[in-house]
C-alpha cells in the first residue's frame, strides 16, 4: 500500500487544525470585546469543525491500520513514529516528518491559544459575578457589626422593659 493516502489525510488534519487556530484567535478578540452573539456563532463553528476533525482522525487511523496490516503485520503500535521507522522511501519519509512536525506545532499553538481563551473567559465570569454581587448585596454584607455584636443583638427582645 502506498503512503499517499496517509500523507493526504495528515495534510487534511493539518489544514483543519490551522483553521481551528484561526478560529481560536478570532474567539480571543471576541471575548476581549465582550460580543456574546459572535462568541456563540464561533462556538457553533468550532463544534462543526471538531466533528469534522474527529471523522478525519478516524479515517487516518483506518489508513494506518490498513498500511500496517499490508506491510508490517506483526503486533506493534500503529503510530506515525513506527511508520517512519518502516518507510524506505526518503521522499515519503521526508514528507511525513515535515507534515507531522507542522501538525504537532499547530496543535501546540492551538492548545496555548485555547488556554488563553479559557483564562479570559474565567476572568470575564469573575467580573460578572463581582458586578452581580455589588448590585445585589447579601444581608450579612449590609450589617456593619462584628459577629459577637450580632449575636448579642439577636438575644435582646424587641420590647425591652422592666417590670
Amino acid at each position: 500500500m502506498s503512503l499517499k493516502p496517509i500523507i493526504d489525510i495528515l495534510e487534511e488534519l493539518l489544514h483543519l487544525h490551522v483553521e481551528f487556530v484561526d478560529l481560536s484567535k478570532t474567539k480571543t478578540n471576541v471575548v476581549k470585546n465582550g460580543d456574546v452573539d459572535t462568541l456563540s456563532s464561533i462556538i457553533a463553528r468550532e463544534r462543526k469543525l471538531s466533528r469534522k476533525m474527529e471523522k478525519v482522525e478516524k479515517e487516518r487511523q483506518q489508513y494506518m491500520a490498513t498500511w500496517f496490516e499490508a506491510n508490517q503485520p506483526q503486533k506493534q503500535e500503529k503510530t506515525v513514529t513506527t511508520l517512519l521507522s518502516q518507510v524506505e522511501s526518503e521522499n515519503d519519509k521526508e514528507q511525513l516528518i515535515e507534515i507531522t512536525t507542522e501538525l504537532t506545532r499547530t496543535m501546540a499553538q492551538l492548545k496555548q491559544q485555547e488556554q488563553l481563551n479559557r483564562m479570559l473567559i474565567q476572568q470575564s465570569l469573575q467580573f460578572v459575578h463581582f458586578s452581580l454581587d455589588l448590585m445585589n448585596p447579601t444581608i450579612e454584607s449590609m450589617n456593619y457589626g462584628t459577629n459577637k455584636e450580632k449575636q448579642v443583638r439577636s438575644k435582646q427582645s424587641l420590647f425591652d422593659s422592666k417590670v
